[in-house]
């Protein structure tokens, strides 16, 4: 009977992990959606500023030079940003795919 116990509670741990690691997997992907989403906002906004900028010097002729260098500023650290988020996702993409490739690889011998 103790076996038989132990076998099913060595398997109940096997899912409970699997369920564990899963729920992670998918806090850590919502997670850099949400930074994502946040950096690309961040993003449209600042172009929306440097657009009102430019188009008040066009205008009126106001030297705002240097807030117009700081707007470029930020945009240039948001796109480095997002471009860094979304290298984030590739790479657990990827690790998520060698892992479903390794589990085959274990299931299958």
């Amino acid at each position: 009977m103790s076996k038989n116990w132990n076998e099913w509670r060595e398997g109940a741990e096997r899912v409970i992990d699997k369920i564990s690691a899963e729920a992670v997997r998918l806090g850590d992907a919502a997670n850099m959606k949400l930074k994502l989403e946040a950096c690309r906002g961040r993003l449209n906004n600042e172009y929306a500023t440097l657009g009102k900028l430019t188009y008040a010097k066009l205008n009126s002729g106001r030297d705002n030079a240097e807030q117009i260098d700081a707007a470029i500023k930020r945009i240039t650290e948001l796109r480095l940003a997002e471009k860094e988020i979304l290298r984030d996702i590739e790479e657990a993409k990827a690790e998520k795919e060698a892992a479903k490739e390794a589990e085959k690889a274990v299931g299958n011998k």
